[in-house]
Order: structure tokens, then sequence, then C-alpha cells
């Protein structure tokens, strides 16, 4: 992983490139490493949910034997959530507009985890 110094920038970076509404770094456990969300939204829950998200997905898949997720995608009517795997001890969890190009973001959101890789 990069110096802490540079987590802030690198995800602060990766919401302008996405438009962005909120953009997260948690660990699998749920703990806020780096958040940059509007004002009024609890890291901290907003942490765990995507953290059990995952973790939720991940316990289904291996009840059928298959492999991990490596990415969620979370769509509601206004906005999409993206959580990717940031390798083995955290998340990096975009969220963008309903309108956002999924295919753009995935990939930039997949590139800055695999910058960030926490192992």
């Amino acid at each position: 992983m990069m110096a802490t110094g540079n987590v802030g920038t690198v995800v602060k970076e990766l919401k302008t490139r996405i438009a962005g509404l909120a953009v997260s770094l948690v660990s699998r456990d749920g703990l806020v490493l780096f958040a940059d969300v509007p004002s009024g939204v609890y890291t901290e829950t907003f942490a765990i949910m995507c953290a059990t998200i995952l973790g939720a997905a991940a316990t289904a898949n291996t009840e059928l034997n298959r492999s991990a997720p490596e990415r969620i995608l979370v769509e509601g009517s206004d906005s999409k959530t993206i959580i990717v795997g940031c390798g083995k001890k955290a998340l990096l969890v975009a969220v963008v507009d309903q309108s956002a190009d999924v295919p753009k973001v995935f990939a930039e959101v997949t590139r800055v985890a695999d910058l960030l890789k926490v192992q």
C-alpha cells in the first residue's frame, strides 16, 4: 500500500474522475480507512454496511462452492454503489449517479484498488 498521506489524494482524484458522490477505503471488517463522503454521512455505518454486503456475498458464493466476488454493484433508482476488493484487508467503495458509465467506473475503481492494495 502506498504511504498514508497519498491515499487521500488518490481517493479524491478517483472521486473527481468518476464524478463520484462518495468514495471510501474501508477495511473488510468495516473500519473507515479514508472517506470522501458528503457531510452528514455516518462514515462508520457506511463502512460497516459495505463490508457486510461483500461479506454476505462471499458467504453466499462459498455455500455454492464458488469463489468470493471480486466486486459488487448495488443499483438504486438514483445511484450505483460499487464495492471492489482492495487486497486481503480492504475494500474500495464508490457511489456514483445512476447515469454513470458503469464499465468506465469499474475500470477506474479497479485500477485505483490495485494501486492501493492492502495486504
